[in-house]
């Protein structure tokens, strides 16, 4: 036993001796903070982790020119991107929607630092600072190449409304959709020649919608497959279309124009076409194939290649985009005959989606936009992912070896729940393609 163990009030005492140890840090700092010492400040807590995977990289784009990209944290999320000139030291920022972003405007051969956060609607903060990273602008190898907007839209008929979506309701929003998208020309299909409530045909009543300076390159009856342009940067040089094989109704096509692009002065070829739907639509994934998905699904290899044919017919030699609904999509029965064909051809799929990818394979897009997401949509309220990079499509933009694909997107409109914002214009989702056309 202790010597004073007898004391009197002996666990008092002790119990107040440990309150003034544990008390010690406490009185320390605020000694320190009375005697005017900066404290440590407490660190915020946010709802997201700061942004990982953050990569910059000159664009083939220009010699202005940085591409950001960066992991999603999901869909919804806002980020503010920050970079500074290395040189001067000043500072800009912009807000985004999407875990990617094209800076123009900058310093040739310069370096940049770049940070990227989350931000709330509010645009305070809702993460910490991603780690800084730097990157430099350079010359691109092709300085005389311009930005060519591109895009295959499938609008929907103008005849068919027991859906409860015609095209009365759904016309201003088709045009919306492609005045949004800035875009020089657009592969249609589905653009009826068939008369609607406002008199005219279909893609005569779009073509009023956008304004005087779209025009289309054939007014004759190939199906709904058509070409539409925009004048102002675009001079139609020359056109033609195909019949594709098959006693299908409607009636298959593929049609073709050479353009001249006004800032660059090079031609390209254009090709657009709409091959032929399995009864019942192109959904099919695995198992053994009935007689129907066979034979369609040897019609649509036999059109893909005359589409391919046209193409070494006609093109002369020009650089190519191809835009089309091929209906047929990576996990098709039993697989996705088009692409195959297509890429035997030597054109290239920019996001690089074969059959049953889950990952991009062999893509060469400098981004991407929304491309988890199918490009058919079935009037749906969302669009529909798979928890993969590209989403399982039927629409396409191919293009030739020696065209520069800048970027690549599913245009989906959709809010802070994943779900569409607003009506959907069409049960297809647009795929826009921003391409460089190379000297030829």
């Amino acid at each position: 036993m202790s010597s004073n163990s007898g004391l009197p009030g002996h666990g008092r005492w002790w119990a107040v001796l440990c309150a003034l140890v544990l008390a010690l840090p406490q009185l320390v700092v605020a000694s320190s903070a009375a005697a005017g010492q900066p404290l440590a400040p407490a660190r915020p807590s946010y709802p997201y982790a700061k942004p990982s995977g953050v990569v910059a990289r000159a664009s083939a784009g220009g010699a202005d020119t940085i591409v950001l990209t960066w992991n999603s944290l999901g869909t919804g999320v806002r980020y503010q991107v920050r970079w500074v000139n290395g040189r001067t030291g000043a500072a800009e920022s912009r807000i985004v929607k999407v875990p990617v972003t094209t800076i123009g405007g900058l310093w040739s051969r310069s370096r940049y630092y770049f940070r990227v956060r989350v931000v709330g609607g509010d645009d305070k903060a809702d993460s910490p600072w991603s780690k800084r990273i730097a990157a430099t602008t350079k010359n691109p190898r092709d300085r005389l190449a311009k930005r060519l907007r591109v895009a295959t839209y499938n609008i929907r008929n103008g005849t068919n409304s027991g859906d409860g979506k015609p095209w009365s309701v759904r016309r201003t929003l088709v045009a919306a959709a492609i005045k949004a998208q800035k875009l020089d020309v657009v592969g249609l299909q589905e653009a009826e020649h068939k008369r609607v409530s406002s008199g005219v045909a279909q893609y005569r009543d779009l073509l009023n919608l956008l304004g005087s300076h779209w025009r289309i390159t054939s007014t004759g009856n190939t199906a709904g497959t058509r070409i539409i342009y925009n004048s102002k940067t675009l001079t139609k040089v020359g056109q033609g279309s195909a019949k594709l094989s098959g006693d299908n109704k409607p009636k298959r096509y593929v049609t073709w124009a050479v353009f001249k692009q006004k800032s660059s002065g090079r031609k390209f070829f254009f090709v657009n076409t709409h091959l032929v739907r399995s009864p019942g639509g192109a959904v099919k994934s695995s198992g053994k194939c009935g007689k129907s998905d066979t034979k369609y699904y040897k019609m649509r290899k036999l059109q893909a290649a005359q589409v391919v044919a046209a193409i070494r017919g006609h093109s002369g030699g020009l650089p190519v985009v191809l835009t089309g609904d091929m209906n047929s999509h990576k996990f098709h029965c039993p697989n996705n005959g088009p692409y195959r064909v297509y890429r035997a051809a030597g054109l290239v799929d920019p996001i690089g989606n074969p059959d049953r990818s889950k990952s991009p394979v062999g893509a060469t897009t400098e981004v991407r936009i929304h491309t988890q997401y199918d490009s058919s949509n079935h009037f749906t309220s969302a669009p529909k992912s798979h928890g993969w990079v590209n989403g399982s499509n039927v629409d396409y933009v191919w293009v030739s070896k020696s065209v520069t694909t800048l970027a690549y997107e599913t245009v989906v409109n959709i809010n802070s729940a994943g779900r569409f914002d607003g009506p959907v214009p069409s049960d297809h989702n647009m795929i826009r393609a921003t391409v460089l056309i190379p000297k030829s």
